[in-house]
């Protein structure tokens, strides 16, 4: 099945325009129901989430946010490996007069082969932005 660019895309920027949502309902969306995510690198020892529990994890740090924006730097569509690479930043506003929040992520995403769902998601982030997060916000778990 030829699969478009354009659809694949759409589903990438469903994808990006969920985490900027700051909505578990409109994050999960895009995502299949066997959607699996990973946070790298492994030295953070984070689990591997199903889409159950990747929700849950989305709310807790969704909860500590009034504004949050994925920005895609780069986006390369490897089309014959269903695999899309997202280099973006993540800006946010923190609650409760905590500041901002400046952070980059390079995310891999592997698309159903009809292009309009998220199998997928392997998100490299700044170890050290991901312990300060975690240290300075007790709603966020690693």
């Amino acid at each position: 099945m030829e699969v478009s660019r354009r659809q694949r895309m759409q589903t990438i920027d469903a994808l990006l325009e969920g985490y900027s949502s700051l909505s578990v309902a409109r994050l999960l969306e895009p995502l299949d129901p066997d959607f699996h995510h990973r946070t790298l690198p492994e030295s953070l020892e984070m689990p591997v989430r199903n889409r159950e529990a990747f929700a849950e994890h989305a709310a807790r740090v969704f909860s500590i946010f009034e504004e949050f924006k994925m920005v895609p730097r780069t986006i390369i569509d490897d089309a014959s490996s269903g695999i899309v690479a997202i280099e973006a930043d993540m800006l946010g506003t923190l609650k409760d007069g905590r500041g901002e929040w400046k952070n980059e992520c390079v995310m891999m995403v592997r698309l159903r082969d009809d292009g309009l769902k998220v199998l997928e998601v392997r998100e490299f982030v700044d170890s050290a932005k991901a312990m300060e997060m975690s240290s300075k916000n007790a709603k966020f778990r690693l």
